[in-house]
């Protein structure tokens, strides 16, 4: 009998299952509950297929009498990064999985990216959006900080800042498996109220580099952080309030705006 390979792709990436011969898990169940497909399957799960969704295709592969001909190939990405890593409250935001350290300032993870993921929701295309990488990137910066550098200085209590970030695409990026190497170029964690990263990262898919984004970030003592944006905070109402027309004013102490120049210098 002849054996079919067919990847399978959240509903959000129809488009490069249309340009590719993939399904998504629509249009596999489609398939299945019409009987088109009658051959042994190899079912391989590309991005954005959930267990929920492989609970369907196998309920769906035993009513159509196909289940002992069919092979079902999961993702071996490991565990999902969790909230305390990432900073994300949703697990469908969640993009780093598998995360291993693979020398002294060296990490790889798996890229995994949910059909729901927030930057998923609009403009698809059939590769995966820059801003996914971007994102991903941020996520690696943090998860990697969290898990490995802060247990270090166990005192600390950060909240962590950016001060730059490099991107540069080389390919497209396709909803299937893709790994991410890190390395720490520097690490800084002398500083009694602030730890300092530079920290790059690529991505990886067909045994080609897609994309490298390198950050530089602080963790600075999150009360004093906390502080410090409150009152920039303040201070940029302030000068929205100036900018409003006359005799409008400032709900609380009412104090006039200062000038934009003059906040952007006692905030540094």
């Amino acid at each position: 009998m002849k054996t079919t390979t067919i990847f399978v792709v959240g509903d959000r990436c129809a488009p490069f299952a249309d340009q590719t011969g993939a399904r998504t898990v629509s249009a596999l169940v489609r398939e299945l509950r019409a009987g088109v497909r009658q051959d042994a399957l190899v079912l391989a799960e590309g991005q954005g297929v959930t267990g929920y969704d492989w609970e369907l295709i196998r309920h769906e592969l035993e009513h159509a009498g196909l289940s002992s001909q069919t092979r079902i190939v999961t993702s071996g990405r490991g565990r999902l990064a969790g909230r305390s890593q990432t900073h994300k409250h949703h697990e469908q935001n969640g993009l780093i999985a598998g995360l291993t350290r693979t020398g002294e300032n060296t990490f790889r993870a798996e890229l995994r990216v949910h059909n729901d993921q927030e930057l998923q929701l609009d403009h698809q295309a059939s590769h995966v959006q820059g801003m996914v990488i971007l994102e991903a990137g941020r996520q690696m910066f943090l998860a990697v900080c969290e898990s490995y550098y802060r247990p270090l200085v166990p005192e600390h209590n950060p909240a962590y800042v950016y001060d730059r970030m490099e991107c540069t695409f080389q390919q497209f990026l396709f909803p299937l498996g893709c790994t991410i190497e890190c390395e720490v170029l520097a690490a800084d964690l002398s500083g009694p109220e602030r730890l300092l990263f530079d920290i790059r990262t690529t991505f990886h898919q067909a045994e080609v580099q897609v994309a490298a984004v390198r950050m530089t970030g602080s963790a600075l003592d999150r009360e004093r952080m906390l502080r410090k944006e409150a009152r920039r905070a303040q201070q940029a109402l302030r000068h929205a309030v100036g900018n409003l027309p006359p005799g409008t004013e400032l709900l609380g102490d009412g104090l006039p705006a200062e000038p934009y120049e003059k906040l952007e210098r006692t905030t540094r």
